[in-house]
């Protein structure tokens, strides 16, 4: 992956910023016996019935535990650099069995027992799992498991199946969003996981006793028995591609794609050529040939639907604007290919380097990903099939993502998790975990609540099938140039300082916040400033990574980032310092410069402009390319 990383060093900037301007502005189980009629209700839904809530008990040796921690291997919070070959999780430990994620972090596997309501599977396997989600629950002992029943032989079984997800939603702070997306796909007619609800606590002898981690969500493992029971047929090809946002035709050689496509066993040579052939007929194909064939390779009306719902969840950790968190099912029997998604927690406006939480809910139902798509885009390109996209989503707008039915499903949801939230809350406390998330939970911008969501979402969904908007299309994307500064500061930093909530910046509220600035940087002894005195005092706004944990790359600060062109605004006197009124003149005249209406105010999109002046577009370089193996 290229340095510095984009997503690592999009968090830290959009972070550093946030934060300072929010401080500025003040089977072989033993098991009780039980009903066989229960047991066997239970084992025919899978353990996903409706309203189930698992209790889960963790447990491991004290050397297990720590063997099973993360390991960064550069970067900040796990977000690091290329993944360095053959390195063993452990260097003491190099028979240890390990899972790269996508950012170069180890996830060891480690060995314990875990207890699922009374019934106590001995010497399974688990690790954490996840991605950004290991970053950003890197203040608390709370996050996402991974359990595997037979990961060390055996045949030990839940409900029939061998793995158990346990996802901590440690950046959703209603724990429903996992559970409300997969639904909504399930509902529009995708195959997707079913959810439980969990409460577990981990027993670590000598150093954790029974303690509460609180509130997991259970996700479905797409399996043999999730393909059977959604497709039909279990015999495909199974892939859960990473980085893959667009096909590219790689050549003849398989061996050149199963690195991208990840697929979860050895593809036939019959599957492996029609994947091939379908990257090439995507990415080469002229506009008739993909016409004439591309439904033959691709279940197209369950591709809008995958479109439909992922662009209305406004997840934009997703294929479309990521090219990861998703599966891709090819059928034995039709030869044709179904997508399916996964990781949902930054799903309904929770992914804010792809925009304020403001414009995540009002985004393009045709175009919800920055830059181009082009499978999505030639799709949508071919006769009559925009016209069946628009009124699928008409059809779906007056069902399942009808606003009276989606606030009435968040009430259950909510309801049926508010006890579990209020123990997870005070488990939290009494552990003394740093909050979860990347910096303190609201610096990157608290993600809307679900009504308020729904309220909003449906809204612009009606405007944009009534051709009075287009939705916001985000200007994002990878590469030089792609991210400005305002395209994913100006809601956070807006809700920061707006002070009386009326949702727009007034002259008075901007520039309250040079001064806090000033006063908590360091000065020379003619009380100075200069511009690695304000990055110490952007620095000391930000919070500080865990103890060991690998710093940024490269030598990056979030307050160098933002000094520089600071000092050079305000230096009126071009001696490398900054006086208080220097600080507070260059905050005026910016602010007048962007009040094109002088009404003393800016909203969000004249803040945006502003910071795309004040501060430099950084290079954050292309999206991190697949590991070796991946959730």
């Amino acid at each position: 992956m290229p340095q510095p990383g984009w997503i690592r060093c999009a968090l830290l900037c959009r972070c550093a910023m946030v934060v300072a301007v929010a401080m500025l502005a003040g089977g072989v189980g033993t098991a009780p016996a039980a009903d066989d009629k229960v047991a066997t209700e239970s084992a025919a839904s899978g353990g996903f019935e409706a309203g189930k809530v698992y209790t889960v008990r963790i447990s491991l040796s004290e050397k297990e535990y720590a063997a099973m921690q993360p390991i960064a291997r550069g970067g900040f919070f796990g977000f690091g650099g290329p993944a360095p070959a053959a390195t063993p999780a452990n260097p003491a430990d190099p028979a240890r069995e390990m899972h790269r994620n996508r950012f170069g972090t180890d996830l060891p596997w480690a060995t314990g027992s875990v207890t699922v309501d009374g019934q106590t599977f001995d010497n399974v396997g688990m690790r954490y799992k996840g991605n950004g989600t290991i970053a950003d629950a890197a203040r608390t002992i709370k996050k996402s498991l991974k359990i595997d029943f037979d990961h060390f032989g055996g045949t030990q079984r839940l409900n029939g199946r061998k793995t158990l997800n346990l996802h901590c939603g440690v950046t959703d702070p209603s724990k429903c969003r996992e559970t409300l997306g997969y639904q909504l796909y399930r509902t529009a007619g995708v195959a997707a996981p079913r959810t439980a609800l969990a409460e577990v606590s981990l027993d670590v002898p000598g150093k954790y006793d029974n303690v509460l981690l609180g509130v997991y969500t259970v996700i479905e493992q797409p399996d043999k028995e999730f393909l059977r029971v959604n497709f039909g047929n279990d015999k495909g090809l199974l892939m859960k591609p990473e980085g893959l946002r667009d096909f590219a035709d790689l050549g003849d050689d398989w061996n050149r794609y199963k690195k991208q496509f990840e697929p979860k066993r050895d593809a036939t040579a019959e599957e492996a050529a029609r994947v091939i052939a379908f990257a090439r007929l995507v990415s080469k194909a002229g506009d008739e040939e993909f016409r004439r064939e591309v439904g033959s390779f691709l279940e197209i009306d369950g591709y809008l639907r995958f479109l439909a719902v992922t662009a209305f969840v406004s997840n934009s950790d997703s294929f479309f604007a990521l090219g990861h968190n998703f599966y891709v099912y090819l059928h034995p029997a039709t030869g044709k290919l179904h997508f399916f998604p996964w990781d949902l927690d930054r799903a309904f406006a929770n992914f804010p380097i792809f925009g304020s939480k403001n414009q995540q809910m009002n985004f393009s139902m045709t175009h919800p990903y920055a830059g181009a798509h082009r499978l999505t885009e030639r799709l949508l390109a071919m006769p009559g099939v925009s016209e069946q996209y628009q009124k699928l989503l008409t059809e779906l707008s007056n069902t399942c993502f009808a606003r009276e039915g989606l606030l009435r499903e968040v009430e259950v949801l909510e309801l049926a998790v508010k006890d579990l939230r209020e123990r997870d809350a005070k488990a939290a406390a009494a552990r003394k975990d740093g909050v979860g998330g990347f910096g303190p939970f609201g610096a990157m911008g608290q993600p809307p609540d679900l009504k308020t969501f729904v309220e909003r979402r449906t809204k612009s969904v009606a405007a944009q099938l009534a051709g009075t908007s287009q939705g916001h299309i985000p200007t994002g994307g990878f590469g030089p140039g792609a991210f400005k500064v305002g395209d994913f500061l100006a809601g956070p930093m807006l809700e920061s300082l707006d002070a009386d909530k009326n949702e727009v910046l007034s002259r008075a509220e901007w520039l309250a916040a040079p001064q806090r600035l000033f006063d908590a940087s360091e000065r020379d002894a003619e009380g100075l400033v200069n511009a690695q005195g304000l990055a110490a005092g952007f620095n000391s706004m930000f919070p500080k990574p865990p103890e060991g944990t690998p710093g940024p790359p490269g030598g990056f600060s979030p307050g160098g980032f933002m000094a520089g062109p600071l000092v050079k605004r305000a230096d009126s006197d071009q001696d490398g310092k900054l006086t208080s009124a220097e600080l507070l003149a260059a905050a005026e005249k910016l602010f007048d410069e962007f009040d094109k209406q002088k009404s003393g105010q800016l909203d969000e999109t004249a803040f945006g402009l502003l910071l795309n002046a004040l501060f430099p577009t950084p290079n954050f370089g292309q999206p991190p390319r697949p590991p070796n193996r991946q959730d």
